[in-house]
């Protein structure tokens, strides 16, 4: 009994210094986890910390973009607006284009007959001219032949006037009286 009764004590001894040793170790570990969870809850709060600032910051950033939309959205329909006041405006140029195309024909059929006219009358004006200059010609011609028909008529005269003179001087051998008479 005795024996047995150190077998107890003894593993109770043993118990007891396994049962500290694992206690010792149970506390060691709840002091890691303990350690473990401040570092977590620490982690957690940083990250929590940097969520809010990425939350903070792609909220800033939604909002300028939201801004920037509406901007955008602004100038898309103002434009819309100048793209329509732009399509007006070239409907109406359009149409006045595709009048003033027909007032244009219309106006290239009203020249084509007073075009038609002017050539006939350049035509004319051509030919009358060629008629004038063969007038001027035919005029200078005539001219040269009055002008040697004079110088003929002047040498006929002039032989004319030298047989008057000779007659009156065989006339005037006679008389003088009669030369004066005959002269005037």
């Amino acid at each position: 009994q005795e024996s047995k009764h150190e077998e107890m004590t003894s593993a109770n001894r043993q118990l007891k210094m396994e049962r500290e040793v694992h206690q010792q170790e149970l506390a060691d570990l709840r002091a890691e986890l303990q350690n473990v969870k401040i570092k977590h809850e620490r982690n957690i709060q940083e990250l929590m910390k940097l969520l809010k600032e990425e939350k903070d910051d792609a909220d800033s950033q939604i909002r300028m973009l939201k801004m920037e939309l509406v901007e955008e959205k602004n100038i898309v329909k103002s434009q819309c607006q100048q793209l329509e006041k732009i399509k007006i405006e070239c409907d109406k140029l359009t149409e006045e284009l595709s009048q003033s195309e027909e007032e244009n024909i219309k106006l290239r059929r009203k020249c084509e007959f007073p075009k038609q006219e002017l050539e006939k009358k350049d035509k004319q004006i051509s030919n009358e001219e060629d008629h004038l200059r063969r007038m001027d010609e035919a005029r200078l011609q005539f001219k040269d032949q009055l002008h040697h028909l004079e110088m003929e008529q002047e040498s006929i005269l002039t032989m004319i006037g030298s047989e008057i003179d000779a007659a009156c001087e065989i006339f005037s051998r006679d008389s003088v009286e009669k030369f004066k008479v005959i002269l005037s």
